[in-house]
């Protein structure tokens, strides 16, 4: 039987029910294959490259430690972006194509440069403007349920939406939607195409470029609630975004990828193609092994969602859509419904009970660190609590890695980095809490906005939010299952936030943590206490997140870079352990808004009676 009558026969076999199954978008998602029939577009092939050089390691590195890629990689940058324009070429010649007519819409794997996870995105297709539907990533703003706890470093109080882009440089990505109800909304797009400046597996390396609510214009005839003066509830609150995906040094072609993040207008480059740098290249050396390619991110944010708005802040999610430098506007869907169901598994964990000790680092001796970059963060945390590495190797990791470093260009030394928020400064350390035991905070908050309530106007402060998660450190097997990729890691198992620590007239605060059957009687807001369940896990890692926009919301104590230096980097050659890691009683670079920690018995803190304030809590007497 010849191929026509095949096709006859199966289209006499297929009920015509079946069709009406299939998504409306779906069917309209290609143009018609009445066109005349053109040449077949061709993929992109890559010549092969010069194999990457391994640095030694510095004396006393742990042998499980992997050799640091050298920097810069060897392959050339003119190489690199042939090599990206040629896979974004063949891409827009395959566009154009189905613009015509002659190709259908999913989108064949050999146009998907090699390195692209396709596990988890296991299809792009291609579909008309009127009928795409983005389909967002979302990790929504919630509260804490011990039996239900959620992954990957969140802070319960912000709502995180990712869409991952992949369309031709010279394309713009448009964006379209509404202010949000919420204390701090900003847009992040993984930064224009940068040989120097690796995106290594979507979540190590440069910063993305930064769009901050209060620059935002908002359309005629609306308002940006976020601008000094305006009203927060403003009925008519739109606005329209626009990306252009292009190739140059991010801190170059956009003054927003410049310090203080801040440019007008609702413009911003950006791309949509990266090179991983060695561990993606040179699979021999380390890394996945898929391949030196993947594609963009855009990153939304709403902080503090105002109350009784919904975790989506009360607007519908924002509309995305590429167009051609032609005009015409299209859309390509990425399969994310694997990555959007990793990030949201949750987990619950065993109550268990361990004790301070200085080899972790985590008693009174020690006060607060600066966290320099995820990655740079996670592996200074390795190298302190097994000792298994020095400074210079996590400097040397993290260059070769994620081309991060103090003695590199901009942006690659700045301290966001990969999917962090600009905004913040981010403070870290580690504590443990035992049974019976109650853990106190004490500090100088600095003066945030008071938003939850919803409505009011915009008004300056020293900082536009703050807060504390607990991250559980997971300790002996649990150590082991976290290395599986099926482990959900960096659960949060406390948080508290500005608006929900009591705060006496002069700024300051107590905070008392623990389990419920270990809460003092007089921990109550009567008594001036913020009491916060600690949780099960006795062992967490500290996140203080202090955002940040300059010059309407900061402070001169505010933990700026420019505020604390290199002082607070343990990886650092200037890091001073005497101005904030070795101080936890007010006398470093922050003074009393680096909050001091107190570790006491139950019964301790019970003695302390009614109006509990900060100046009468025992240092440490567990």
């Amino acid at each position: 039987m010849t191929d026509q009558p095949r096709r006859r026969l199966l289209k006499a076999a297929l009920p015509a029910a079946a069709a009406s199954l299939l998504p409306a978008a779906l069917l309209r998602s290609a143009p018609s294959h009445a066109a005349a029939p053109g040449p077949a577009p061709r993929p992109y092939r890559a010549a092969p490259w010069p194999k990457a050089e391994l640095l030694p390691k510095p004396p006393g590195t742990a042998w499980w430690a992997p050799a640091p890629p050298a920097y810069p990689q060897p392959i050339p940058s003119e190489r690199l972006i042939r090599d990206a324009r040629g896979y974004s070429e063949a891409l827009s010649t395959y566009i154009e194509a189905w613009f015509e007519g002659r190709v259908p819409a999913e989108l064949p794997a050999r146009f998907v440069p090699p390195g692209v996870n396709r596990k988890d995105f296991r299809h792009f297709r291609l579909m008309r403007d009127d009928d795409a539907v983005t389909p967002w990533v979302r990790r929504l703003a919630h509260r804490i349920d011990p039996k239900a706890l959620y992954g990957s470093f969140p802070d319960p109080n912000c709502t995180y939406l990712i869409a991952f882009l992949f369309a031709p440089f010279g394309c713009t990505l448009e964006m379209d939607g509404e202010f949000p109800h919420a204390r701090f909304f900003d847009v992040q797009i993984t930064p224009s195409f940068d040989p120097k400046s690796y995106r290594y597996d979507g979540g190590i390396g440069v910063p993305e470029i930064p769009l901050v609510d209060v620059d935002i214009d908002p359309l005629p005839g609306h308002v940006n609630p976020f601008r000094i003066g305006a009203e927060r509830n403003a009925a008519n609150r739109g606005y329209a975004l626009r990306f252009d995906l292009a190739i140059g040094d991010p801190s170059a072609v956009d003054p927003a990828m410049r310090p203080p993040f801040r440019s007008t207008g609702n413009v911003r480059k950006g791309g949509a193609l990266f090179f991983q740098g060695p561990w993606g290249a040179h699979p021999w050396i380390g890394g996945h092994g898929r391949g030196a390619w993947d594609i963009g991110q855009l990153w939304v944010r709403y902080y503090a969602p105002d109350d009784g708005r919904g975790p989506l802040a009360g607007v519908p999610l924002p509309r995305l859509r590429y167009r051609l430098p032609d005009g015409r506007a299209f859309w390509i869907d990425v399969d994310t419904q694997g990555i959007h169901e990793r990030a949201n598994r949750t987990v619950s964990l065993k109550p268990a009970s361990a004790a301070p000790t200085a080899k972790e680092h985590n008693t009174h001796d020690y006060g607060w660190a600066k966290q320099v970059g995820i990655f740079r963060g996670v592996i200074t945390g390795i190298a302190i609590n097994t000792g298994g590495a020095s400074p210079a190797y996590v400097r040397a990791l993290d260059k070769g890695v994620a081309a991060r470093g103090h003695d590199l260009p901009a942006p690659n030394n700045y301290e966001p980095s990969a999917t962090s928020c600009t905004y913040i400064d981010y403070l870290v350390r580690s504590m443990t809490c035992a049974q019976g035991k109650v853990v106190v905070l004490t500090g100088r908050l600095p003066r945030t906005p008071r938003t939850r309530a919803g409505g009011g106007r915009t008004t300056r402060a020293e900082a536009r939010y703050w807060s504390i998660v607990g991250y559980y450190i997971p300790d002996g097997w649990d150590f082991v299952r976290a290395l599986s990729p099926e482990a959900v890691n960096g659960v949060a198992q406390h948080a508290v936030m500005d608006e929900e620590v009591i705060v006496r007239d002069d700024g300051w605060f107590v905070i008392a943590l623990s389990r419920p059957e270990d809460r003092p009687r007089n921990a109550t807001a009567e008594n001036g206490v913020t009491w916060v369940d600690w949780g099960a896990a006795p062992k967490v890692s500290w996140t203080l997140r202090w955002l940040s926009v300059a010059p309407e919301w900061i402070s001169e104590k505010a933990p700026t870079p420019e505020k604390i230096g290199p002082h607070g980097d343990w990886a650092h050659p200037g890091f001073d352990p005497d101005r904030m890691w070795r101080r936890n009683g007010g006398e470093g670079l922050m003074g009393p808004y680096q909050p001091q920690v107190h570790y006491l018995d139950t019964a301790a803190f019970e003695a302390l009676g009614e109006g509990v304030t900060p100046d009468r809590v025992p240092p440490w007497t567990g």
